[in-house]
């Protein structure tokens, strides 16, 4: 009733609380769901999903994720996990536990918000994804500030050469675009090319033609 609310506001609460549990059970077989369905028009299509640290260390969470994947009869290699780099600054067993264990399972894993913490080439040294999310915060000085530019084709060059996709966050115009795509990433994301939206808008927009 009180329209969007961004994900920055409740979801802090919903971690606070403990209900990112039971939510995040919800997102992703809301995921799955729409990503089986769509399956049927594009046979590739692929989901991402998010889990935040909370789920990791007080829930089941590489059986919920198994178990709702196998659920829906998708594919692991169909969804991809996105977990922040930030859940790992501190080393811990059961976060090295649900990594492998997710990536022995199949589905595709992306760190999220990369470049942010200190710690992240280590991180990509031990944990090896498949995906690398660049942070919005390069992004958005990227046309001015050379130190952004020289991180972030510091971090393209790192990725090409270890053969892990990049995804660069952000891109919200045509100008960020531009510069963007000089560094040649695999996937790009932003409101240039989508805010967003239901499920039923989102289905309109790209299979309902």
């Amino acid at each position: 009733e009180g329209g969007m609310v961004s994900p920055g506001e409740f979801i802090p609460i919903l971690e606070e609380s403990g209900l990112i549990i039971p939510v995040g059970r919800w997102v992703l077989r809301q995921a799955l769901d729409a990503c089986r369905e769509w399956q049927k028009i594009l046979p590739e299509f692929k989901v991402n999903v998010n889990l935040s640290y909370v789920q990791v260390l007080k829930s089941r969470v590489l059986t919920d994720v198994r178990r709702i994947v196998d659920e829906f009869g998708v594919k692991p290699s169909s969804v991809c996990i996105e977990l922040t780099e930030s859940g790992y600054l501190e080393e811990n067993e059961r976060f090295d536990k649900v990594w492998n264990g997710l990536k022995e399972y199949g589905v595709l894993l992306a760190l999220d918000d990369f470049g942010t913490e200190y710690s992240s080439i280590a991180l990509l040294r031990k944990l090896k994804p498949q995906l690398i999310k660049i942070d919005h915060t390069f992004v958005r000085s990227i046309q001015d500030d050379e130190m952004d530019q020289a991180i972030l084709e510091y971090i393209m060059n790192l990725s090409k050469q270890t053969k892990i996709q990049v995804c660069v966050e952000g891109v919200e115009n045509a100008e960020i675009l531009a510069v963007v795509q000089s560094y040649q990433p695999e996937l790009l994301q932003g409101y240039y090319y989508s805010k967003p939206c239901p499920a039923a808008e989102f289905y309109e927009k790209y299979f309902d033609r």
